[in-house]
């Protein structure tokens, strides 16, 4: 990761709040600013949609990143945890069984008042990690390949892609003229290591424990699932990408080192999420 954003590496949660809380400060300016100016308001505002990289607590998080380093004013609608059927579908329920209304309906109803230049769409990793990554193993004792190819292929390539063509399809229709922007993620080491607050575990790990579980113990055979995977979901974004002309795939595999720039299985240290948004921004820039 770029070396300007080293030192947030070593912030300790109390400047980690401070930053995030700078952060909403910086984007409530922005919008007092433009009081008055309800036109210029909406121009610039942008939607998101997301998971943990977009709405994480422990750490900063891309959205922050982008509101304090680029000054942008985002609508942020992401939940740590969420899934791409959630996020495009609706997947709760309440105690009676009944459907709850989905977030998806809020952020179609603010994509199609405000019309944004961009929304910023942030899934699937919860969709593969957690209890889900056994489903795409094989044991190691059956003698198959680690990895369930046609699963995986069958999981990433129509159900996944179909989710996603139903996202940018969604969204066409209230507002045409937005770009949706999203990522793959980048290449994770199964490192064992979860969410750790106040020296209890709050959550994860997500990768080791399912490959452990299959009698995948070997470190070279661990890290080639995982980025098998990983190299895959990114192909997919990329067909996308080139399918959809207001669908773009950020690709950045090639900036996060699997063993520097995590700070667990899932989840970038501060400066890798700064990172992230700095390259985000070129795309919205770039737009």
């Amino acid at each position: 990761m770029a070396k300007r954003f080293s030192k947030m590496d070593k912030w300790s949660s109390e400047q980690v709040g401070r930053f995030k809380a700078a952060a909403q400060e910086k984007e409530r300016t922005a919008r007092m600013r433009l009081t008055g100016r309800a036109d210029r308001l909406v121009l610039e505002t942008l939607i998101a949609e997301g998971d943990s990289w977009f709405d994480y607590l422990p750490g900063t998080d891309v959205i922050d990143c982008l509101r304090h380093n680029h000054n942008y004013i985002i609508e942020n609608y992401s939940k740590a945890g969420d899934t791409l059927e959630n996020m495009i579908y609706g997947t709760r329920i309440n105690r009676r069984f009944e459907r709850v209304s989905p977030s998806i309906e809020q952020v179609l109803r603010r994509l199609g008042e405000l019309k944004p230049k961009v929304f910023l769409f942030s899934g699937g990793g919860n969709d593969v990690a957690g209890d889900e990554f056994e489903s795409y193993l094989n044991h190691k004792e059956s003698g198959l390949p680690v990895l369930r190819d046609q699963y995986v292929n069958d999981m990433l390539n129509q159900v996944f892609l179909k989710y996603l063509e139903d996202l940018i399809e969604k969204v066409a229709a209230v507002s045409p003229h937005t770009h949706i922007i999203t990522h793959g993620y980048g290449r994770t080491a199964p490192t064992g290591i979860g969410v750790d607050v106040l020296w209890f575990s709050f959550v994860g790990p997500w990768l080791r424990p399912a490959l452990a579980r299959k009698g995948i113990f070997g470190t070279v055979e661990q890290r080639k699932a995982v980025f098998t995977l990983i190299d895959k979901y990114n192909a997919m974004l990329a067909v996308l990408d080139q399918k959809y002309l207001k669908f773009h795939h950020v690709d950045l595999r090639d900036m996060i080192d699997p063993d520097r720039d995590w700070v667990n299985e899932l989840h970038l240290r501060n400066s890798g999420f700064a990172q992230v948004a700095q390259r985000i921004h070129r795309a919205i820039k770039a737009l």
